[in-house]
């Protein structure tokens, strides 16, 4: 197995990674890690491209800025913030890479969604595709199809198409649903629609989502890759033919929502 190591440029991150790099035996090294370590170094797409598995320390946003660049599967150590989609907490680094080395783990796909406009693709989505008014402080109407009928005219900020893996993040922040990342579904989420009830939506993730716009409105593709989208133009979004596979040492979903995303963050059981 030919591993790579991506880490979080952060002194945490850096110890770990050190740690995790000696366990390894040997790895393909991210540019910041092995500069600390005074090893050669590559980009995120070049281990993408050359390793068979990658773990990375971090947070979520490292996680999605790796799955931009590979469908390789993925393990994560948390030196993050809240670290959602993580597999462990950085105290079991060391107990975790022991049975990574043993085989004890399985495979887990994850739903990716794609994007075209005007029939050019954009970079596929691992948590959400946002459209947001271009405008700040102005209202945008949007318009969203299902396989072709209208299903919701929206006004307000904006329109969250997210992954079941990406209901924890922003599509949560505005009202949206969990949902089990092995479902195979869009959320839906208006952003603070005006002067009506515009609930989000679960749909099938074999149906064709259309979106237009009234005036010119930017696309976010998992916080990290920002678009336009104009009057004129047409976002179409399916799911895509790649997957986001991520190493799993156990099924620990809902007790992720439990420690969290629940009151036991505040200390209120």
């Amino acid at each position: 197995m030919k591993w790579g190591l991506i880490c979080k440029p952060s002194e945490d991150s850096f110890l770990i990674g050190k740690k995790v790099y000696e366990m390894l035996g040997d790895a393909i090294l991210e540019y910041k890690i092995a500069e600390y370590l005074g090893k050669r170094g590559y980009s995120i797409r070049e281990i993408g491209k050359e390793a068979d598995a990658i773990v990375i320390v971090g947070g979520d946003g490292t996680i999605l800025m790796t799955l931009q660049h590979t469908t390789k599967p993925i393990f994560s150590i948390n030196t993050g913030r809240i670290g959602f989609l993580t597999e462990v907490e950085a105290e079991e680094a060391e107990e975790a890479i022991k049975k990574l080395l043993n085989g004890e783990y399985y495979i887990e796909k994850r739903l990716k969604i794609k994007a075209k406009i005007n029939g050019k693709e954009l970079p596929d989505a691992s948590n959400e595709i946002a459209i947001h008014t271009a405008n700040v402080g102005k209202i945008l109407l949007l318009k969203l199809y299902v396989d072709g009928e209208l299903a919701q005219t929206i006004y307000g900020d904006g329109l969250i198409i997210s992954t079941p893996m990406g209901s924890t993040s922003y599509a949560l922040s505005v009202g949206g649903p969990v949902v089990d990342p092995s479902l195979k579904v869009y959320i839906i989420a208006p952003i603070a629609p005006f002067r009506h009830i515009a609930s989000a939506l679960v749909v099938p993730a074999d149906k064709k989502l259309e979106i237009e716009v009234e005036k010119k409105a930017k696309i976010a593709i998992d916080g990290i890759i920002t678009h336009d989208f104009l009057p004129d133009e047409k976002l179409e979004i399916v799911k895509s033919e790649n997957e986001a596979s991520f190493i799993k040492l156990k099924d620990n979903f809902y007790k992720k929502i439990y420690e969290k995303l629940s009151f036991r963050l505040s200390g209120i059981e």
